[in-house]
């Protein structure tokens, strides 16, 4: 699954309870880019900045890693550091194909 919607993931995955829940979905696709810029700010405590750790938990609470794509060997992230995430993230399913398969997968499309 695939989510662009310029830093408004954590709303929209806050509500996907079910979906996750019904449907297998071995890798979630996230640019972070706008999220560390929005909500990184380490003396903000928004409702937004909440909804992220909460949605950061909430996907680990469902066996996902994080990995960052743009970097290479792809390396899972540490979960507590994540306003320091590079610009695009990948969610794992733990037993989903290994991770550094992904990049020929889903390259990366040059900005224009």
């Amino acid at each position: 699954m695939k989510i662009d919607i310029e830093g408004f993931e954590h709303r929209a995955l806050s509500h996907a309870d079910q979906l996750l829940t019904d449907v297998r979905v071995p890798y979630i696709f996230m640019e972070w880019v706008r999220m560390r810029q929005l909500y990184g700010a380490e003396v903000d405590d928004s409702a937004d900045k909440r909804l992220v750790r909460r949605m950061i938990a909430s996907l680990a609470s469902r066996q996902y890693v994080p990995f960052g794509v743009t970097q290479a060997p792809m390396r899972t992230l540490n979960l507590q550091t994540w306003y320091s995430w590079p610009d695009d993230v990948v969610w794992v399913m733990e037993g989903a194909a290994e991770p550094r398969k992904l990049v020929e997968v889903a390259p990366r499309v040059p900005a224009s």
